[in-house]
């Protein structure tokens, strides 16, 4: 049992659920900064959603530390001579590698982010930065586990940059999925022109973390790849490829929200399409992420 629980493909399904919890946390952050003041206006509403987005925030972090100790158990069985004896190897991982300086980082930003999200949700300033901490924190961990620390040149640099990655992911999609769930059932019934603020407001944030997304991922596919051809003749760059279609489609549907979308819900008050284009967007993105956790333990070409 043991060993299927450590198996590779086990060790994805961890890998892109770990992303999608972290993208969450890091959205929860970017909503209490500028989504929930929108709803201040409206007593009900912004009560309402405050305790919507601290449930989500609170599994994501519940669900993180599960998940966070899984893998350590992975990682434990993958160094040690039968999965069974991970529990003798698991402190030497911790102690002596960069991923238990990882896992160690993310345990300490996972306690922060648990402490602080109730106070960040409820409109307290320190507990929003609090928040903001442990969510940076948090994204920087992939990195410490990834191609990023292992680059032959540059890698501080691209650790650097993969935590940018990652934020800005976060920023982009996490928030995305959060006024889905928490704020869109909500501006249905509060006052009138709130909806379109909140868009406008997203709108802003997601064209800047697109923008980030996309500039720190040509930058770690120039660094990774020796070679144009390697995007078609490795492994690495083929993943690397299936991951940039997606991201195209899931950039293509939320130009459409933006150019479409948008302006019908300022015209007419109505959020249902929104809603659906955004649940597609939603469904591409959960495709990315498990594209993303098959990309960063797939190897690089020059590693073959």
């Amino acid at each position: 049992m043991l060993e299927a629980l450590v198996a590779p493909a086990a060790q994805g399904i961890v890998r892109a659920l770990l992303f999608a919890g972290i993208m969450v946390v890091v959205g929860g952050w970017c909503f209490a900064l500028r989504v929930v003041p929108v709803f201040d206006r409206d007593e009900r509403g912004s009560a309402q959603v405050r305790a919507r987005a601290s449930r989500i925030l609170l599994l994501a972090v519940g669900a993180l530390a599960m998940l966070f100790a899984w893998r350590l158990v992975q990682q434990a069985a993958a160094f040690a001579d039968t999965p069974s004896a991970w529990a003798t190897e698991a402190p030497r991982v911790i102690t002596q590698t960069t991923w238990g300086t990882g896992w160690l980082l993310q345990g300490a930003a996972l306690l922060l982010v648990a402490l602080a999200a109730p106070g960040a949700l409820r409109g307290n300033t320190r507990g929003t930065w609090t928040l903001g901490a442990g969510a940076l924190a948090l994204a920087a961990t992939p990195a410490l586990a990834g191609h990023a620390v292992g680059a032959p040149r540059l890698a501080p640099l691209a650790v650097a940059l993969d935590a940018m990655h990652v934020t800005a992911a976060g920023a982009w999609l996490g928030t995305l999925f959060i006024i889905v769930v928490a704020a869109l059932p909500v501006a249905r019934g509060t006052t009138p022109g709130l909806a379109t603020e909140l868009l406008a407001r997203f709108s802003s944030l997601a064209l800047a973390s697109g923008g980030v997304v996309a500039l720190t991922g040509l930058f770690a596919s120039w660094l990774h790849l020796e070679s144009l051809s390697a995007l078609w003749s490795s492994d690495y760059g083929l993943a690397l490829v299936r991951k940039l279609v997606v991201l195209v489609g899931v950039a293509a549907l939320g130009g459409y929200n933006w150019r479409v979308v948008t302006p019908r819900v300022r015209a007419t008050g109505d959020l249902a399409a929104l809603r659906r284009s955004a649940v597609a967007e939603l469904t591409l993105a959960a495709i990315l992420v498990a594209l993303t956790a098959v990309l960063v333990a797939t190897p690089l070409p020059a590693e073959m």
